[in-house]
């Protein structure tokens, strides 16, 4: 993984190791790829359901901890490996080798749009989202006032998000997240779809 590792610590002395928030052990990460097409059903019988695959290492033998209180940036070009480590972390996919400990409730905003249903208005997609990053209904019900209004979208909340623009859906889905009070909080690049103006204002919230 051929990226920059930016640590901007926040807390004063040295932690020790129970305050460690991510602990990322020797991890790689192999894909299995299948570079051919749907065989024929003359292929298949001569040949079985064997299918050849291609190996792509997408981690290699990668260390790491995270304190409590840290904020992590990890840069790198397109394929080096960013999003296959915070979808470790997320325990959305599993390492090949090594071993990933998290330590604390997460939350992760990966993808624009993922874990909402387009068909359903802003206010219900909150409800939905939140959800899945475990939050029940009355704390929903308790922080829906809070999650709107640091999305600036109430005119458009009881509009589908399938009407949402690309920013929308990164407000929506960044505000739900902040709220349930993850200990960790993952962003990729879905930020880079906001105006200025919301990104100082999501910045501000991850300092804090």
């Amino acid at each position: 993984m051929k990226n920059i590792i930016k640590n901007n610590e926040r807390q004063g002395p040295s932690k020790s190791k129970d305050d460690i928030a991510v602990d990322i052990r020797a991890v790689s990460k192999i894909y299995r790829i299948s570079h051919e097409k749907i065989p024929s059903l003359k292929n298949t019988i001569i040949r079985g359901r064997r299918t050849t695959y291609e190996e792509f290492l997408a981690l290699d033998d990668v260390s790491l901890s995270i304190k409590h209180g840290q904020t992590i940036g990890i840069i790198g070009p397109n394929g080096s490996g960013k999003s296959t480590l915070l979808k470790l972390i997320s325990r959305i996919i599993v390492p090949t080798k090594g071993e990933v400990i998290v330590n604390g409730p997460l939350s992760a905003l990966l993808e624009l749009g993922a874990g909402f249903h387009p068909d359903l208005t802003g206010r219900e997609n909150i409800y939905i989202n939140a959800a899945i990053l475990g939050m029940k209904k009355r704390e929903v019900d308790a922080k829906l006032g809070e999650i709107i209004g640091f999305s600036e979208l109430e005119k458009f909340i009881d509009t589908p998000v399938k009407n949402y623009s690309s920013g929308m859906y990164m407000r929506l889905g960044f505000s739900v997240a902040i709220n349930v009070n993850p200990d960790i909080l993952l962003v990729d690049e879905v930020l880079a779809v906001g105006d200025q103006s919301f990104q100082a204002k999501c910045f501000d919230v991850i300092h804090d």
